[in-house]
C-alpha cells in the first residue's frame, strides 16, 4: 500500500511539474493521496464489476445458443412432419378426387339408365316425406294444446292449493281464538261443557252404528257440538223429504237433547257448488233451507223439546267444509248440521 501512495505522489508530482511548465496549471487538478486511492479503489470496482458483468452475459449468451440449437432441432422435426402430411394430403387428395370422378360417373351411369322403379321409389320418399310432415304438423299441434291444457290445469290448482292455505289459515285463526276463549272460560262454563261433553258421549254410544258406516259424525268444538248428518242416508238427490232410513237415527238424536233442556239449537243445512233449477227448488239456498225443516220439523215431534230454543238456517253451497273439486268433497258437503250450543253463562 504504501508503495502505491508513494507512486501516486510521484506521479502527481510529475503532472503538476509538466502543468507549471506548459501554464495550463489550476488548482482543481491537484490530487492528495487520499482522493487518489478513492479514486484507484473505485476504478478497480468498477473493473470487477465489469468481468462480473461480462461473465454473466457469457453465461446467458451460452444458455441461447443452447436454447436457440434446441428450437432450430425442433423446427427441423416440424419441416418433417409437415413433409410428411403434405405427401399424405396429396395423396388423400388423389384418392378423393379418384373416388369423385367414379361416384360421378357412376351417377351419370345411373342418370341415363334410371328405371320406372326408380322414378317409383322417389315418388313414393316424397309421399312418406308429406306424410311425416303432415303428422309431425299434427302431432306438435296435439302437443302445444296438451301443453296448454296442463298449464291451465296447474294454474287452477295453484288456485285450489292456495285457497286451501287461506282456508287453513282462517281455520288455524278460529282455532287460536277459541283456545284463547277457552282459556278465560269460568267454572260455570266448564261445567256447562262437562254437560256438553257427556252429552256427546252419550251420542257417540248410541249412534255408534251410524258413525261406524260414516253416515253421522260428531264434531266437537271448545263451545259447541255438532252432528253431521251425511245426506247420502237422509235426503234423495234434488229432495227434501227425509229417508226412512235416516228417522231412527234422528229419534235418538231428539231423546237425547230432550235430557239437555238448556241448550240451544242450530239446524243447518248445506249443499255442494253444484246449481239446481226446479219446479220445487230455484236454487241451493231454498234446497238447503228446505232440508234444515224437515229435520227441524221431525226432532220437534218429541214435545219435550222446547221449540223456542230451536232455529233453521240454510246456507246453499256457501259453507262447505272442503272443497268442491271432487265428488267425494261435494258428497261430504251436501249435509245438515245440528248444532247444539251450551248455555256459558258469564258469571261464577
Amino acid at each position: 500500500m504504501n508503495k502505491i501512495i508513494e507512486k501516486g505522489v510521484f506521479f502527481l508530482l510529475v503532472s503538476a511539474f509538466f502543468m507549471m511548465l506548459s501554464g495550463d496549471i489550476h488548482a482543481a487538478l491537484f490530487y492528495t493521496p487520499s482522493q487518489y486511492n478513492a479514486i484507484y479503489n473505485e476504478k478497480v470496482a468498477l473493473e470487477l464489476e465489469l468481468q462480473s458483468v461480462r461473465k454473466q452475459l457469457s453465461n446467458e449468451l451460452a444458455n441461447l445458443e443452447s436454447e436457440n440449437r434446441k428450437l432450430e432441432h425442433e423446427i427441423d422435426v416440424l419441416n418433417k412432419k409437415i413433409e410428411v402430411l403434405r405427401k399424405q394430403m396429396a395423396e388423400d387428395k388423389e384418392l378423393a378426387d379418384k373416388r369423385i370422378k367414379e361416384l360421378e360417373e357412376r351417377t351419370d351411369i345411373l342418370k341415363k339408365s334410371g328405371s320406372i322403379r326408380e322414378k317409383e321409389l322417389i315418388e313414393e320418399n316424397r309421399k312418406l316425406q308429406r306424410r311425416y310432415e303432415a303428422e309431425l304438423k299434427e302431432l306438435q299441434a296435439k302437443l302445444k294444446s296438451e301443453r296448454e291444457s296442463n298449464l291451465r290445469e296447474i294454474e287452477k290448482l295453484r288456485n285450489d292449493y292456495d285457497k286451501e292455505i287461506s282456508d287453513l289459515k282462517a281455520m288455524i285463526a278460529n282455532l287460536n281464538n277459541e283456545l284463547s276463549s277457552l282459556k278465560k272460560l269460568t267454572k260455570l262454563q266448564k261445567r256447562e261443557l262437562e254437560r256438553m261433553e257427556a252429552q256427546a258421549s252419550e251420542l257417540e254410544k248410541q249412534l255408534a252404528e251410524e258413525i261406524k258406516k260414516g253416515e253421522i259424525r260428531l264434531k266437537r268444538l271448545h263451545d259447541k257440538l255438532i252432528i253431521n248428518i251425511d245426506d247420502r242416508i237422509s235426503f234423495d238427490s234434488g229432495s227434501a223429504k227425509l229417508k226412512k232410513e235416516i228417522l231412527p237415527a234422528l229419534k235418538k238424536i231428539r231423546d237425547i237433547l230432550s235430557r239437555y233442556p238448556e241448550n240451544r239449537i242450530v239446524i243447518e243445512g248445506h249443499t255442494d257448488n253444484v246449481p239446481i233449477h226446479t219446479a220445487q227448488f230455484r236454487d241451493n239456498w231454498q234446497l238447503s233451507t228446505e232440508r234444515a225443516l224437515s229435520v227441524l220439523n221431525y226432532v220437534l215431534k218429541n214435545k219435550r223439546l222446547d221449540e223456542k230454543r230451536f232455529s233453521a238456517a240454510g246456507y246453499g253451497e256457501f259453507s262447505p267444509i272442503v272443497s268442491n273439486k271432487t265428488a267425494e268433497n261435494r258428497a261430504l258437503n251436501r249435509r245438515v248440521d245440528i248444532v247444539v250450543i251450551p248455555r256459558i253463562g258469564k258469571g261464577d
